[in-house]
């Protein structure tokens, strides 16, 4: 069953009646948001635990056993698998239908790269039983409206200055949006904010940062310098790619639908060096790099101890004296 943007709080309420859910699109930090709002939901209703499927799991053929796997002394499991990490598993129409029918535990897929064109989208959406959720990229109100809920999650009180600062400055990522929402309501301590703290909490800091490190690579040598200093702030090289995924899904979107008007979505002061990036690149080599960055993810993951050296030197790639 299709869930569109307008239907999913009413759907997050029904949540546990579904016996699996596919996320995909170009948000991932919409993606994991929403995957985390279906766990939080699923764990408040039947106190169930969430298994994060390994590539162990998928090595030794243990992920079919997971789905189908009956704890007598729990209620249903959470089969949590991130299919970007494993782009060449192949989950047909069987796998989608023993999922709707005779699954023994609800199975969560996000899989970011994912278009509607693909036949475990597709399929997914047939199913009664299961929810098939796009994630695309917010509009200037639905990002505001996103900007309101975190901070109603949080207890936190906030001015419209703010909501309409806040909104500029952190842009459509909804995994960034949380992370600054969280530091604001600590910087907070439970009060409300006026424009004044959360300049002072936000300000120039780990939101404009990440996107100084999307916005110069392939323009300047700047990247890995913005890159230490959000990891000095002590934020995962995780947010990063992330937001790096994020951005070039949008200049994807923007080389595919050239009467897409970037004046009237980004900010103006990240105007010039996105131009140029569109410019310089070509829809293949931004597939490329896209395609690149979901391989830097799951070696981060699989090698934690040198992640960010990793990611270091993925940007330093693409970077320009």
């Amino acid at each position: 069953m299709l869930i569109n943007n307008s239907q999913f709080n009413s759907f997050l309420n029904n949540a546990p009646s579904f016996n699996g859910y596919l996320l995909y699109g170009q948000d991932k930090g919409q993606v994991r948001y929403r995957a985390l709002q279906i766990i939080d939901t699923i764990k408040s209703s039947l106190n169930s635990d969430v298994i994060k499927v390994s590539l162990e799991d998928i090595e030794n053929n243990k992920f079919i056993d997971l789905i189908n796997q009956k704890n007598i002394f729990s209620n249903k499991l959470i089969i949590n698998l991130d299919l970007d990490l494993f782009p060449s598993l192949n989950l047909g129409m069987n796998f989608v239908s023993s999922i709707a029918s005779t699954a023994a535990n609800y199975v969560l897929l996000e899989g970011g790269a994912l278009k509607k064109t693909n036949m475990l989208v597709k399929n997914f959406s047939l199913e009664k039983k299961l929810a098939c959720i796009p994630c695309y990229h917010d509009t200037d109100s639905t990002i505001k409206q996103t900007i309101i809920n975190y901070s109603k999650k949080f207890n936190l009180k906030i001015d419209n200055d703010s909501i309409n600062y806040l909104s500029q400055k952190l842009g459509n990522d909804k995994l960034s949006t949380l992370e600054e929402i969280k530091k604001l309501s600590i910087y907070g301590g439970g009060k409300n904010v006026d424009y004044n703290d959360v300049l002072i909490s936000v300000g120039d800091s780990s939101l404009i940062t990440i996107n100084k490190i999307c916005d110069n690579l392939f323009n300047t040598n700047k990247a890995p310098y913005f890159y230490d200093k959000i990891i000095e702030a002590g934020y995962n090289n995780i947010l990063v790619i992330r937001s790096l995924l994020n951005h070039f899904y949008f200049l994807l979107s923007l080389k595919e639908d050239p009467l897409t008007n970037a004046k009237n979505i980004i900010h103006f002061s990240r105007q010039t060096l996105i131009n140029k990036q569109i410019q310089v690149l070509n829809v293949k080599e931004i597939n490329l790099i896209i395609s690149k960055i979901f391989k830097l993810e799951k070696k981060c993951k699989l090698e934690y101890s040198i992640a960010n050296l990793l990611t270091k030197k993925f940007l330093m790639n693409y970077s320009v004296s």
